[in-house]
């Protein structure tokens, strides 16, 4: 799937054929399971294995080497014991191969007395021959974007299906660009493309940035970084892309622990955390040392949600979680205005006798769904005296019901009974769309909060309508704060 875009990093993402060393029949190995990644993705290009002893692998024909391969791969794969790499590289030199990816470890980051100059070999080989190379030391790439149509990806690193998004991950650990999309039932983020870059011992993260910075098919770009090697040209990158693209960055170092980890991990060398914090500060990444939280923001951002200020409005049908709401965001920085005399005039004609309405606006236990979920959120929407809005309670009644309903007893004596699925589906898109339009229309991001299951059915339907859902009411608060420094650093440097 074309772009446009020359950047290298595109040829090696959009490969016509690739071959892969070190796959065979018996799962016993990471080559084995990129292959069959590689299958369950349905990528549409040729697949060659290359193997010294067998005919046929995962039904494909294997080759002795290389060179017996009817035409040049666009990507080589390797999963090798180490030591015979420079010799596999010097044969894809051979035969005109220009892209490689390596996944072997056992390179820079062995340390004492197992040092070894396997990196600088396969270094000076690439150089020698123009071959660009991922790794050593990495788990891949992904690219939901191979086809115009979804449902096809190049996938050598993720073992789940995912719906594709505008979302960009480039990352010195595997895990950070692979293994935290294993759930994906649990998330509704999906993904565009992953990098994992491994040691940079050619491509490094500098390179990525440069790529993201005009691939029109990411939106939102996210970052592990455990050491930056061209620090200056990283500089230059972050201060031209953050204004237009927001960056998501999580650094791996600091500590003493941390640091130790790395360089047994990379043989990577951290730097002072407070010299990363500094850097993203001037650049305009969003820092985040917690994973959810990095998942959080790419959700919220690849969906445009940018609250314009620090204003939040808090809906909720129970006290105790607005109060929690509003004592969070403003211990946040953030602010939960007392809204003006004649909102609340507004609001007290419609809400309940007992309700609350100053904001938090606690309707307390009201069952007028409608008036709820579409009605309360378009007035403060309307009104602009809130940036961001809140809305705790949105559970789904039928749900209990259905579960009371599987008790004998109760079921012998209820006079309600199971709701349609298919009425269910009908509720839930009612409730839902007109809001979300709302949300889009006035520039008002909505944050829901359910104490239900994350996957029960109401709250399912509510994540397949586009809503962002949390189970608990402190989670969104640290997330809308930093959405609204990265808004207040775009409207400064636009």
């Amino acid at each position: 799937m074309s772009t446009g875009i020359t950047h290298f990093l595109h040829e090696i993402l959009n490969p016509k054929s690739v071959a892969i060393y070190g796959a065979n029949n018996s799962g016993a190995s990471l080559a084995c399971i990129q292959l069959m990644n590689l299958i369950i993705s349905d990528y549409p290009g040729k697949i060659y294995p290359i193997h010294l002893k067998l005919d046929s692998i995962m039904g494909f024909p294997a080759y002795r080497t290389l060179d017996e391969v009817p035409e040049v791969p666009d990507v080589v794969i390797i999963v090798l014991p180490p030591r015979i790499v420079p010799q596999i590289f010097k044969e894809c030199a051979e035969k005109g191969v220009k892209y490689i990816i390596l996944i072997s470890g056992g390179f820079r980051e062995l340390t004492s007395d197992r040092k070894n100059d396997l990196t600088e070999q396969i270094i000076k080989i690439a150089k020698d021959h123009g071959i660009r190379f991922i790794g050593p030391n990495c788990l891949g790439v992904f690219n939901n974007w191979i086809t115009e149509e979804e449902g096809k990806a190049f996938n050598i690193s993720i073992w789940e299906r995912l719906k594709r998004n505008k979302f960009s991950i480039a990352s010195q650990s595997g895990t950070l660009s692979s293994h935290i999309f294993f759930d994906p039932e649990n998330l509704d983020l999906g993904l565009g493309k992953s990098i994992s870059v491994g040691n940079e011992a050619n491509i490094d993260i500098v390179d990525c940035l440069e790529y993201f910075k005009d691939d029109e098919q990411t939106k939102v770009i996210g970052l592990y970084i455990e050491e930056i090697k061209r620090g200056r040209k990283f500089l230059e990158l972050a201060k031209e892309i953050t204004p237009k693209k927001p960056v998501i960055a999580i650094y791996g170092g600091g500590s003493e622990a941390g640091n130790r980890a790395l360089t047994s991990h990379t043989g990577s060398m951290a730097g002072d955390k407070r010299i990363y914090k500094a850097v993203f500060k001037e650049t305009g990444i969003i820092e985040t040392s917690k994973v959810q939280e990095f998942l959080d923001l790419a959700l919220a951002l690849t969906k445009g949600y940018l609250p314009r200020g620090k204003r939040i409005g808090i809906i909720t049908n129970s006290g105790g979680p607005g109060t929690m709401l509003a004592n969070t965001a403003e211990s946040e920085g953030l602010i939960v205005p007392e809204l003006s005399e004649q909102l609340q005039q507004e609001l007290k004609e419609m809400l309940p006798p007992i309700a609350s309405f100053k904001n938090p606006i606690d309707v307390t236990f009201d069952m007028n769904l409608p008036y709820y979920y579409i009605t309360l959120p378009e007035i403060l929407m309307k009104s602009g005296e809130v940036d961001v809005l809140i809305q705790y309670g949105v559970v789904g009644f039928q749900d209990v019901m259905d579960k009371y309903l599987e008790h004998e007893r109760i079921a012998q004596h209820a006079e309600f009974k199971k709701q349609d699925p298919e009425k269910s589906d009908e509720l839930a898109k009612s409730l839902l769309q007109p809001t979300l339009k709302n949300a889009e229309k006035y520039s008002i991001p909505i944050f829901y909060i359910s104490p239900q299951n994350f996957n029960s059915p109401w709250s399912s339907r509510l994540r397949q309508n586009g809503a962002i859902l949390f189970k608990l009411w402190d989670r969104p608060i640290p997330l809308i704060k930093k959405l609204c420094e990265y808004s207040e650093f775009k409207q400064t440097h636009a």
